[in-house]
């Protein structure tokens, strides 16, 4: 895959959190770049840092040391593992609200018409996050995400708690989002498959305190992967020989 502009560099990051047997070294040494319209997939033995990793990224955490720099006036959206949304405002309130600093209210109105016909929350619009089920909190959440138009998409196994048609389904809708606006996709998964059927590079990370184990590059257009192929299979080996790895 051909490099676009970079949008987001990761330049030598360090992160520890203090506990009562002293300070839990997390990240160490973390170096990483991110382009324009690119999908990386990041993959580690659980419990790693790769959700610290994240909120680095987002700016919810600061580093002890290391730099975060990303292009001026970045978009970042972040899906999180378990939805966030503002309980007394209603489905449609939840997305106009945080469209409001991005976009103008009259394509603000017809992103999120376009969203909600898109995944069946149309009749949901003026319903509370509280009346909804838990599968459609968590489609209500990327839909958020998605409604700002964002140029970096940050998701944290936003599928984990999904049964597998509507995983399906949001995957599609994400993908064909990304497909026609180019945003860049910064994707946490515990889910090798998931990542070598996704991703345009996959970030294997170590245990903590972590680092980069190695880069994976996928060059294969997404819609013609398949695991019976043996470059990407073998691909999948190496991951998931890794994980089984650090497990014993």
């Amino acid at each position: 895959m051909g490099k676009n502009a970079e949008i987001l560099e990761l330049r030598r990051v360090y992160k520890s959190f203090r506990s009562k047997n002293g300070d839990l070294k997390v990240l160490a040494d973390i170096s990483l770049s991110v382009y324009a319209g690119e999908v990386i997939a990041l993959v580690g033995p659980s419990g790693c840092g790769k959700t610290t990793l994240l909120n680095i990224v987002a700016g919810l955490l600061d580093p002890d040391q290391g730099d975060v720099n990303q292009k001026q006036g970045l978009r970042t959206a972040y899906i999180f593992q378990e939805p966030r949304l503002l309980p007394w405002k209603t489905v449609e309130a939840n997305l106009s609200f945080v469209q409001h600093n991005f976009l103008l209210p009259s394509e603000a109105a017809e992103v999120r018409d376009n969203l909600l016909q898109r995944t069946g929350l149309e009749p949901y619009r003026n319903v509370y996050p509280a009346q909804l089920s838990g599968g459609m909190k968590q489609r209500l959440e990327i839909v958020r995400a998605l409604s700002i138009r964002p140029q970096l998409l940050l998701m944290d196994e936003p599928f984990k708690s999904l049964d597998l048609a509507l995983k399906y389904q949001l995957q599609e809708l994400i993908f064909e989002r990304h497909a026609e606006e180019k945003f860049a996709i910064l994707l946490i998964t515990h889910d090798p498959e998931e990542a070598v059927m996704q991703a345009d590079r996959i970030i294997v990370l170590t245990d903590k305190p972590t680092n980069i184990y190695r880069e994976i590059i996928i060059d294969l257009p997404r819609r013609e992967r398949s695991i019976k192929n043996p470059e990407l299979y073998q691909k999948l080996e190496e991951i998931l020989g890794f994980l089984l790895k650090k497990q014993q």
